[in-house]
């Protein structure tokens, strides 16, 4: 016997005809209530069927049966024709179907079977109505039962009674580094999953709507309600004791209760005992349910009474009505009426009316005499919550049926074949937030548990075959799941010192397997951390979630990038997901709305701007800033402590093999942290970041921010411009210089304003042109003299904007602190000054990186620009170190002239041709098709050298009347602003008096003359005429006394023009230094400058004087 295919594929078939059914009245009477016109037009008997599920709580589309379909044809036949294209014969087609459906469904129902020719003409009826009504889906479906002839998915292969644990990771598997499967190729979801029509309700299980026959086929049919129910040790043993109990052997107790914390899995054990104890033996025989039970255990009793009472069976006040017309109003009114029926209820009615709770006396016959049965009590605690608000004599119902409980159980506990299994809440707070629902579940705790033995359903280690069972029909292949474990692990061993030491032993690979398809970390985050909060339903919770996590994962699969092996928090898609984002608002309150819609998901989300910023990158192609934005969100969900995630935590979740690196999530949550309005972070023990529905400082920043001018941040630019080039000294610097600029004998670099900015490219703007043209070619109105002295330095585009964003956030904070800082809180007074030094330092490096492009402009040539590649610490280093070392190599600038370019721009002197030093000096200064030069000490520096090595000798005074040659060594006292320098050829020199023979120099240098050529020497001689004929006589001087003040930095001249010189002549040195207190400086007598020099004259015999 197997109709366990034919019969889920009836459950699924129905589940889709019920909203067709609702669309097609929906269609035809608009504006009316659908349940309204259908009730109208059923039969009586149906009508009082209709209403009795509807006392109950039944939702009006799950009170649509096979019967109800049948009546859809016969009852709304044109309405029907119409959506059947106006073809009347598919009505009747329809109406037939739905009645031999309704048969074969009431055959599996009672596990009577079907032959082989009934499921193939119930698989062909229904894969018929999928094809008329256009449900391709529906038809693929059901096809794919029927071609399924056994059902053994891997997902759901037998566990051994004493482990919940799946088998260790398979670690010698071959791995050869190819991708690994996505969990959907080896995966497949139950149908409501894959086609999307999902009711999450479903996951609310309703033991009343079972009891009654109807809800939805998940519960109401047993085969699919097993198909999807993992057995846990807890509800094995359970099960292995009711069967035991009814088959009336000896059982250490037939009280049982139920006590967990919402969602803990009660009331799925209830149905499941439920559906056992009715079913019977028949049901055991299949696939599904085969191994619930122990080795010889097997129900040996035939139609058990079930008596079924929950907190929404029987209202306090009202009661509820029968089918035979009376009212029931307390739990012992149901429970006679159900295990005995109107005789039963007869004998206990005068109580159930009263509300008086019966004596044992009374209640004992009615078990008695109900034989084998079983009481299934859900959710009585919330019951007694209502009942104490009707008054009872004295008391109320509550103080009545906390009374009958404690009678009830020792009544169970001495009847043999009766066993009573009752739900309580873990806490009060679940029942209600008050001191009545304490105090009721303290009563019933006291009545209960005295005597009942209490079993945890669902162990925590369970939940991953839970999740798994229910959500997937099966997996395909278990050794791509020890493949991913092994990938998993080996990452998390290459990487252990970025992640969590736990992730690395292999406990962590075996959870992995347990979880999968999903990453444990993400049934972690609701089991335990939403879990945590009392109202978070754990398993049914857990379940809710991930179900719509995996359908709307498995619509979007095609689509989806990068490795899809697990489930990861990164992969939930809030936008998609309004279950999730509903729990959180329910959970967390409101204004958490505003949290997920400002930082983490939406089209204007701080994540997603960040990811959609940088399309190509690791962060833009794993839209990895909202995943690490949504699982930081998740985390910040439920308990008030240890919130949020450490970075190793974060890496944790998010990292899968062979995708984005780790440094990845690094750059993306930096990001993150600077925009986000209501994430949180602390340094302490470690960085652990949050989301808390409080704005943090970020928003007030972004507000500021919103404020600032543009004048504002180009006011800012020049005032640090102009702040660190006072620091510089070594050439001269002119800041956005406005007006005329004058003519500049130095070398000078003028710092154009932001607002002239190089743009992308390299291709100067006509804006920057003008500028630069400007000051090159004009002061004033007047043509510029001085062209070659000047040179530019001018911001990038792309660098002002990087610039400007900084300086706004820095103004931001500097706006807030002078403005908002007595209103914020201490923390964010401490955030805003923290946050301001971070932009400062980032403004500082921004406005080196942003003005990194040099410019010169020469009248061949036009505008050049160079960008620097090197950057220092602050801007005046970046002007006085790598700027000039730069465009020196560049030979923008040169330190001296060298030969050729000499030779080359005719600045050779010739015999006949001696050139003015200070000419030579303006030439550079003047003429931009040549270098610029450093200052008056490149040409120094050049005179001098050729001078010392023969290139040219250097006279002073005036052509024809030389004072003094100097010949082959530094020239004393060069000034070359001085019109008394000049380049002669080396053959000009001043032949000292009275010397013979022929000379080929004169001192004019105007020509060939004859005369003494100089002997050795120095090469300096003075005093002479370089004329032939008879020498002047000679004077002899008996002293020579140099005297007068030297500048400080010609003191060095001092040795080498008058020591070294006149060393042969009894020198005699007389000094006098004078030196006077300055405010940087002061001369005081302690202070280690006068100590210093009143030592060393005192050292040399020279005298030291003070004047006070």
């Amino acid at each position: 016997m197997n109709n366990e295919n034919i019969f889920q594929a009836l459950g699924i078939f129905l589940d889709a005809m019920r909203p067709f059914l609702v669309s097609v009245l929906q269609n035809h009477f608009p504006g009316e209530p659908w349940e309204g016109v259908f009730f109208q037009r059923l039969t009586a008997q149906k009508q009082d069927q209709w209403n009795q599920a509807q006392r109950q709580g039944v939702e009006p589309m799950l009170r649509i049966d096979y019967h109800n379909l049948t009546f859809l044809a016969s009852k709304f036949r044109d309405e029907l024709a119409e959506e059947l294209g106006n073809d009347k014969s598919k009505t009747f087609i329809f109406e037939s179907t739905m009645s031999e459906l309704r048969d074969a469904r009431n055959k599996c129902q009672h596990f009577t079977p079907l032959t082989e020719d009934e499921k193939d003409r119930a698989f062909s009826n229904m894969k018929h109505v999928a094809n008329m009504l256009g449900m391709a889906d529906l038809r693929q479906e059901i096809e794919r039962l029927q071609n399924k002839r056994t059902f053994a998915p891997a997902a759901v292969a037998p566990i051994a009674v004493t482990t919940v644990t799946s088998t260790p990771v398979d670690t010698s598997i071959v791995d050869d580094g190819s991708p690994l499967p996505s969990w959907f190729r080896n995966c497949l979801p139950h149908y409501d999953i894959r086609s999307g029509v999902l009711d999450e309700s479903v996951f609310a299980a309703n033991l009343n709507e079972v009891a009654l026959g109807t809800g939805p086929e998940v519960y109401n049919n047993p085969t699919s309600f097993f198909a999807k129910t993992y057995v846990t040790a807890g509800l094995r043993d359970i099960a292995n004791r009711v069967v035991r109990a009814l088959n009336g052997e000896e059982t250490e107790n037939r009280v049982i209760s139920l006590q967990t914390g919402f969602g803990g899995g009660k009331t799925h054990t209830l149905i499941s005992i439920y559906h056992i104890v009715k079913s019977g033996a028949r049901l055991l025989e299949s696939e599904s349910c085969k191994h619930i039970l122990q080795e010889g255990v097997t129900p040996n009793f035939e139609n058990a009474k079930v008596a079924v009472f929950t907190n929404n069976t029987t209202d306090v006040s009202q009661g509820r009505q029968t089918i035979e017309g009376f009212t029931i109003y307390t739990l012992w009114g149901e429970l006679a009426y159900q295990l005995g029926g109107k005789e039963a209820y007869e004998k206990i009615k005068q109580n159930d009316i009263d509300r008086t709770a019966p004596t044992s006396a009374i209640l004992k016959p009615i078990i008695q005499n109900a034989g084998t049965s079983l009481i299934l009590i859900d959710e009585l605690a919330d019951y007694c919550v209502k009942a104490t608000s009707k008054k009872v004599g004295d008391g109320n119902l509550f103080s009545q049926t906390n009374s009958f409980m404690q009678t009830l159980t020792e009544v169970v506990s001495s009847v043999p074949k009766c066993v009573l299994i009752a739900t309580l809440p873990a806490s009060a707070t679940e029942v209600a937030d008050s001191q009545i629902g304490q105090t009721v579940l303290d009563s019933l705790q006291t009545r209960i548990v005295r005597i009942g033995s209490s079993v945890k359903p669902v162990d925590d280690e369970e939940i991953f075959e839970v999740v798994r069972r229910r959500l997937f029909e099966q997996i395909n292949e278990t050794s791509v799941v020890d493949l991913v474990a092994k990938r998993y692990k080996d990452m998390f061993h290459n990487r252990y010192r970025d992640l969590p030491e736990y992730c690395d032993k292999m406990e962590y690979a075996n959870k992995i397997k347990k979880s999968y398809p999903f990453h444990p970390e993400l049934i972690e985050m609701f089991r335990q951390r939403w879990g945590s909060d009392p109202r978070f339903q754990r398993t049914r919770g857990v379940l809710r979630l991930l179900a719509s996590i995996v359908q709307d994962l498995w619509r979007r699969r095609e689509s989806l990038t990068g490795s899809q092996a697990l489930i990861h928090t990164s992969d939930v898609n809030l936008e998609n997901l309004g279950s999730l984002t509903g729990t959180i608002t329910n959970l967390m309150g409101s204004n958490w709305e505003t949290v997920m819609l400002a930082d983490v998901y939406g089209t204007s989300s701080n994540a997603r701007k960040i990811d959609e910023a940088d399309p190509t990158s690791n962060i833009g192609q794993y839209h990895l800033t909202q995943g690490i934005a949504t699982t930081l969100l998740m985390a910040s969900v439920g308990a008030k402590q240890n919130k949020g995630l450490d970075i190793k935590q974060l890496k944790l979740c998010v990292l899968r093999p062979k995708a984005f690196n780790h440094n990845d999530i690094d750059g993306a949550l930096n990001k993150l942290e600077q925009v986000a309005h209501y994430l949180y972070s602390t340094k302490v023990g470690g960085a652990t970041y949050w989301f808390e529905s409080k704005a943090n400082i970020n928003i007030l920043i972004a507000q500021a921010k919103s404020e600032v001018k543009k004048e504002d941040v180009e006011a800012e630019i020049i005032k640090r411009l102009k702040n660190s080039a006072s620091f510089i000294h070594e050439i001269n610097v002119l800041v956005c210089p406005t007006g005329d600029v004058p003519e500049q004998k130095q070398l000078t670099l003028v710092i154009l304003p932001p607002s002239i900015a190089m743009p992308t490219g390299g291709t100067p703007s006509n804006c920057l042109t003008t500028a630069v043209k400007e000051i090159a070619l004009k002061r004033g109105n007047s043509d510029r003299v001085m062209r070659n002295t000047i040179f530019y330095l001018a911001c990038s585009e792309a660098g002002r904007g990087a610039l400007s964003d900084k300086l706004k956030d820095y103004l931001a904070c500097t706006k807030i602190i002078a403005e908002y800082s007595g209103r914020l809180e201490r923390d964010q007074n401490t955030e805003v000054q923290n946050r301001k030094r971070e932009y400062e330092h980032g403004v500082d490096e921004a406005l080196i990186r942003a003005y990194n492009i040099a410019i010169k402009y020469s009248a061949k040539d036009g505008i050049e620009s160079y960008e620097m590649k090197n950057y220092a610490g602050d801007f005046s280093s970046q002007i006085r170190m790598n700027l000039m070392t730069e465009i020196m190599e560049e030979e923008w600038v040169i330190k001296a002239i060298g030969r050729n370019l000499l030779d080359r721009i005719n600045m050779l002197p010739e015999v006949n041709r001696p050139i003015a030093v200070k000419e030579l000096y303006e030439t550079f200064l003047r003429f931009d098709d040549k270098p610029m030069i450093t200052g008056p000490s490149a040409i120094a520096e050049t005179v001098n050298r050729y001078c010392v090595n023969g290139v040219f000798n250097v006279a002073f005074g005036a052509p024809g009347r030389w004072t003094r040659i100097t010949q082959g060594e530094n020239v004393p006292f060069l000034d070359v602003t001085s019109e008394d320098y000049w380049l002669v050829d080396p053959s000009v020199v001043i032949e000292p008096s009275g010397a013979t023979g022929t000379g080929t120099g004169t001192g004019s240098g105007a020509g060939t003359g004859s005369g003494a050529t100089g002997g050795s020497g120095s090469g300096e001689t003075g005093g002479g005429e370089p004329t032939g004929g008879t020498p002047p006589e000679t004077k002899t001087y008996q002293k020579v006394v140099i005297s007068g003040q030297v500048p400080l930095e010609n003191y060095a001249q001092l040795f080498t023009s008058f020591v070294q010189t006149l060393r042969n002549n009894n020198l005699k040195i007389e000094v006098k230094f004078t030196a006077k207190t300055t405010g940087a400086n002061p001369l005081t007598e302690n202070s280690a400058t006068v100590k210093s020099v009143k030592e060393s004259a005192s050292q040399l015999g020279l005298e030291f004087d003070v004047e006070e």
